[in-house]
């Protein structure tokens, strides 16, 4: 028996939701806007449907982000890590996995709100998963500014920013 094998995007997020289910434990619910209210909730979601059918349509894509401090990583003293430099800049890298390719751009992040100001990009990647892996499919060549990729980028961007939430299995969703 070689196991159950799928395509299906997963994420780390989904193992606490799935062993939840798995022991026989009830799912917290979903996390909303105001989650920090709330006394439990997850992001992910439980993985055990596909256990049953690996093909089944699944997550639209995956999430993920990583800071980039302009200047450095200098650590302001009195102040968390990834707080920036000493003028205030940070720069948040949100990345998107779907299933042909790997989209990340990178913004301007408010560190007092949370959140990103999606009107200052300052970088964009694309790269192409569907292929085999050779030197220049295998995120060594940057897709995003390419003339025959804007409608891709444009497209992967709208879903990006829309978020998790809207990418989350049927009947799982907002």
């Amino acid at each position: 028996d070689d196991g159950i094998k799928t395509d299906a995007l997963v994420e780390l997020i989904d193992i606490f939701p799935s062993l939840t289910e798995l022991a026989g434990i009830d799912v917290p619910p979903m996390c909303t806007d105001n989650s920090a209210k709330s006394i439990a909730c997850v992001e992910g979601s439980s993985v055990t449907p596909l256990l049953k059918n690996p093909t089944m349509e699944w997550k639209k894509a995956s999430f993920s982000q990583y800071p980039r401090p302009i200047g450095g990583l200098k650590q302001i003293p009195g102040k968390p890590p990834f707080a920036g430099n000493e003028h205030g800049e940070n720069v948040m890298g949100y990345t998107m996995r779907v299933d042909k390719y790997r989209f990340t751009e990178w913004y301007k992040f408010d560190r007092d709100t949370s959140k990103p100001n999606f009107n200052t990009t300052w970088g964009t990647e694309l790269y192409d998963h569907s292929t085999p892996s050779t030197f220049f499919n295998d995120e060594n060549v940057n897709l995003a500014y390419k003339p025959e990729m804007k409608e891709t980028v444009e497209e992967l961007r709208k879903m990006l920013q829309a978020g998790w939430r809207h990418a989350l299995p049927p009947n799982n969703g907002p």
